[in-house]
């Protein structure tokens, strides 16, 4: 069975991270997500792989290439006008002859026993000899109005609504990212009206070629679509604090495989060092004095933690990283990332940015990013409110989160720049010295700040009274 993953979206709710790069690009646990599906396709034995790409695909097909290093087939197709699932799927078309593959949307993130789970339970109504035009993974989900949901009886899917009202949702069920399609399903992609026509009454239907709407077609026209309610985890990353609940996932799954401490002959860890609970520290890297490791942490190749650093777990630091003194670290922190003296940091460091001395950093950043001496991110609001991140101008609940901020690639801050919590800096942005962010930053602007002085006379005459 062949594989189509869909990669072609712009993923504009994953701002400011999906400016240079598609989101399926987007690191969980220092892996793009497109590799943590890919290496999930291979366990189960499918090699074959489709992928999808349209917005910054050039990125997908730079790290990937024929998928050779990842023990697969990759080949590319692209989707010239990126208008829906529907249409993406469509594009591949002609690369899927046989009667039966396998399609995932390339910012669904779940465990490999799930693609088991849904081979397995297809085989086993084929077998019973029923008829399966589709078959999908369904999730129980706590808050269904957020998702789109669907009707499921003995196991068939009568119907699938879009983000229905509280109250007026067919179940608790949502519908993920994750299909088998026969060949039949084509037709029924090809007759997408253009909008997803199952909303509520009052609500305003998405206007793009989906899959959901040829779905529900096919349902009114007496095709199969079967449900499967999995019992693993599952996320669809549409923002980018969602990256926090997929790290948390794939922390558990990689703790799971260390079952005790890997230390690589070549790596260098002082005597002084303290170390708790599992770690995993790869060839070349040294561990000095006084630093003090609790895990499960896993450290990368070449990579140093200097004197009086405390790493705490979950934590994977990638490779070539130099980390202290004295800092203070959790979280994904990819390659290449410096993390000055005292410094302070959780959440999600990109590859290659640079955090200063001083600096107390929360949040996601971005690729390439320069922090400057002294950057504070807000954690706590100072009238105790929970944090708001603004998406389009829309106000976000991310009360599961806590606060934090959201830097875009290749930004800067100034010496003391203050970053309150749930904002989000733009790409290409540079915050000046002392500049306190009380608002979203768009991409390449430069904020500075002005300051009014009064210079008076002081001379010794001023002593003498």
């Amino acid at each position: 069975m062949k594989a189509v993953i869909l990669a072609a979206g712009k993923g504009t709710k994953f701002y400011p991270f999906s400016y240079y790069r598609p989101k399926p690009m987007f690191p969980v646990c220092n892996k793009p997500i497109l590799e943590h599906i890919i290496t999930s396709l291979v366990k189960v034995g499918i090699k074959d792989i489709i992928i999808v790409i349209g917005y910054r695909g050039s990125r997908v097909k730079n790290y990937f290439g024929n998928g050779s290093k990842f023990s697969c087939n990759i080949r590319y197709v692209e989707q010239k006008e990126i208008n829906g699932t529907a249409n993406a799927i469509l594009s591949a078309e002609h690369l899927l002859k046989e009667d039966y593959f396998l399609c995932i949307y390339g910012d669904n993130l779940f465990p490999p026993n799930t693609l088991k789970e849904l081979v397995n339970y297809w085989s086993k109504l084929k077998k019973k000899g029923k008829r399966v035009d589709v078959l999908a993974i369904l999730y129980k989900v706590a808050e269904p109005w957020r998702y789109v949901t669907v009707d499921l009886r003995d196991s068939v899917i009568r119907r699938i609504a879009w983000k229905a009202r509280i109250g007026h949702y067919p179940s608790n069920l949502a519908l993920t990212g994750l299909f088998i399609f026969s060949s039949e399903v084509f037709s029924y992609l090809d007759r997408a009206s253009g909008i997803i026509q199952e909303v509520e009454n009052g609500v305003i239907p998405p206007e793009e070629y989906d899959v959901i709407d040829s779905l529900n077609l096919m349902i009114s026209e007496g095709c199969k679509v079967h449900g499967l309610v999995t019992q693993n985890w599952w996320v669809d990353i549409d923002y980018p604090w969602q990256v926090f609940e997929a790290n948390k996932y794939v922390f558990n799954e990689m703790a799971r495989t260390l079952t005790k401490s890997f230390i690589h002959e070549t790596a260098k860890v002082s005597k002084n060092a303290k170390i708790e609970g599992v770690v995993y520290i790869d060839e070349n890297s040294v561990i000095e004095d006084n630093v003090h490791i609790r895990g499960p942490v896993w450290i990368g190749r070449n990579t140093k933690i200097l004197n009086g650093s405390y790493i705490y777990g979950p934590t994977i630091i990638g490779d070539n990283c130099v980390i202290g003194p004295y800092a203070e670290v959790s979280g994904c922190i990819g390659n290449r990332v410096r993390i000055g003296h005292c410094a302070e940091v959780s959440g999600v460091i990109l590859e290659y940015t640079w955090i200063v001395h001083y600096c107390h950093v929360v949040g996601i950043i971005g690729e390439r990013v320069d922090i400057g001496a002294g950057t504070i991110v807000g954690t706590l609001r100072f009238d105790d409110e929970p944090a708001k991140v603004f998406v389009k101008g829309i106000p976000k609940d991310t009360k599961w989160l806590g606060n934090c901020a959201f830097i875009g690639d290749y930004s800067r801050t100034g010496v003391g720049a203050m970053i309150m919590p749930g904002r989000i800096i733009g790409p290409g942005s540079m915050v000046g010295p002392g500049v306190v962010v009380m608002k979203n930053i768009p991409p390449f602007k430069l904020v500075l700040r002005k300051e009014e002085y009064e210079i008076r006379d002081w001379k010794p005459e001023i002593y003498d009274k």
